[in-house]
């Protein structure tokens, strides 16, 4: 029995264990739950088959390792929570800034860790994450900033299409404050390292506005930093009409662009010693946008990847994507339940990986001058299997997506090496980097116009709400079917490009 297989039954189990738990999240399980799992553990023990007793005995511990990362990541509302003062009273809190400040045009959002909350006359030590909502206008906070904030406690309110209880609750947020009065008492808390990535990231915002006019330099922002507060509304639904939105999101798009980058610049050297240079340039890039979820998923995805090619280990991809759901499940298992990006994310690397093999067969007329057919086949595997999922959650499907992810994409890395370069020669002499930003204007304008101009095409994109799970599930089932009878006839395999990152346009607007 290869080890693959252990790994498979302790993936699938683990993972399977944590989907059905989003309907049974709880912080402790009944002890007769854990005696039949320990039964089970037993029988595999005593099993007469050494291979079967390895696979019930990885079954049996992905479970449990399922139940303990549910149980510790379950919120309870307790009496030292912020969020069991919920209520309609005004109330002060004391806390300090616990993420980087999401600046947008007529907002920013600043998320608190709670440390003090006094109600009247009372003040009662408490813990937890707020939610404020501050409009322009008032003074700018940053991370590590001690704050007093005055107003009223709010649950999060949902819509009919959107939960926005679950998206705050992936974040840890349970409560918010709109508008509140806010006075800065103290500065210079939090990670240090935190306080000087966000100071560098903000610092790198304020010269690219220098450099570059709107919305080039809200575009540049995105793709080198994932920033898209000041993004136009107008490029904002552009990308989303297109398909386009995982180039602005700090993703797998933008990993494996940063691989083949250093790749390019190393290829004088072997293979193996390409690896520690370029894993240093993701960790570095994932710190320098902020080390989001979103982030880090990706950088995991890039670095498995590399690993995968430094082992020439190329046939163990699917479990390259299963340990990788893992470690960030085993973080936060709320993703797989309420993050659209997430879910998007690995369904597209999932198309790439199984059904761009498959489709090459298909694709052979299509040019290969420039990498287009490669293009192609993985932007259309990517949709294949993504765009269903998108239509079900947001009832929006991007018809135009494969000729837009065909036209706009190649720009994205000569935008970000000439912006890159642009703030480099910036910080020596401005002129200098004003003339290389003239540059990298170019691309960033094709990728502004081929958004707007596909996205004003007749039925670009589509609005079919109200999609059944009836016909989800058969278009799944469907697609799986096809997958495993076909398995085997293609000869080819993709690398390993890591995922395309799609961003929920409903959570992006909050």
């Amino acid at each position: 029995m290869r080890p693959s297989h252990i790994s498979y039954a302790f993936l699938g189990s683990f993972l399977t264990a944590v989907f059905a738990l989003r309907w049974w999240q709880a912080s402790t399980y009944p002890w007769q739950f854990f005696l039949v799992l320990g039964l089970f553990g037993i029988l595999g023990i005593l099993a007469a088959r050494r291979r079967h007793a390895l696979i019930l005995l990885a079954m049996v511990f992905g479970t449990s390792a399922a139940l303990w990362t549910v149980s510790r990541t379950t919120h309870i509302p307790s009496p030292e929570t912020i969020d069991t003062y919920v209520s309609a009273d005004e109330i002060a809190i004391k806390g300090v800034i616990a993420d980087d400040p999401d600046r947008r045009a007529l907002k920013t959002n600043y998320i608190v860790e709670a440390e003090l909350l006094k109600n009247g006359t009372q003040t009662i030590p408490v813990h937890g994450r707020v939610l404020m909502t501050v409009r322009i206008g008032n003074p700018l906070l940053d991370y590590g900033d001690v704050i007093v904030a005055q107003g009223v406690l709010e649950q999060p309110e949902n819509t009919d299409d959107f939960r926005y209880d679950r998206y705050l609750s992936l974040k840890s947020v349970y409560s918010l404050i709109n508008d509140p009065m806010i006075e800065r008492t103290g500065e210079n808390r939090g990670n240090f390292i935190l306080r000087a990535i966000y100071r560098f990231k903000r610092s790198l915002e304020n010269r690219i506005t220098l450099l570059l006019p709107e919305p080039h330099a809200s575009l540049l922002a995105g793709l080198l930093l994932g920033s898209r507060g000041s993004m136009p509304d107008d490029l904002t639904q552009d990308f989303k009409n297109t398909g386009l939105t995982h180039i602005v999101a700090i993703s797998g798009f933008n990993i494996t662009l940063l691989i083949t980058v250093m790749g390019t610049l190393l290829f004088w050297l072997p293979l193996k010693w390409r690896f520690w240079p370029s894993v240093i340039l993701i960790a570095g890039f994932t710190l320098l946008t902020g080390a989001s979820a979103s982030a880090v998923r990706a950088a995991m995805m890039g670095i498995l990847g590399l690993l995968a090619l430094q082992l020439n280990r190329m046939q163990t991809t699917r479990l390259t994507v299963l340990w990788s759901a893992f470690f960030m499940l085993a973080w936060n298992p709320k993703q797989l339940w309420y993050d659209a990006g997430f879910q998007l994310s690995f369904l597209a690397l999932i198309g790439v990986l199984e059904i761009s093999p498959l489709l090459k067969p298909y694709l052979r007329r299509v040019p290969e001058f420039l990498g287009i057919q490669e293009s192609f086949c993985l932007t259309l595997s990517a949709q294949m299997i993504a765009s269903p999922w998108i239509l079900f959650l947001f009832g929006q499907f991007s018809v135009i997506a494969p000729v837009s992810n065909l036209l706009a994409p190649p720009a994205v890395p000569y935008a970000m090496l000439l912006g890159t370069l642009s703030l480099l020669l910036g910080w020596i002499w401005m002129p200098l980097g004003k003339i290389m930003a003239a540059i990298a204007w170019l691309p960033l304008q094709w990728i502004t116009s081929v958004a707007h101009l596909l996205s004003s095409l007749p039925y670009a994109s589509l609005d079919l709400p109200g999609l059944s799970t009836f016909w989800i599930v058969l278009y799944y089932g469907c697609m799986t079917l096809w997958v495993t009878t076909h398995t085997g006839e293609s000869s080819s395999s993709p690398s390993i490009p890591a995922a395309p990152s799609f961003r929920p346009a409903a959570a992006a607007g909050r």
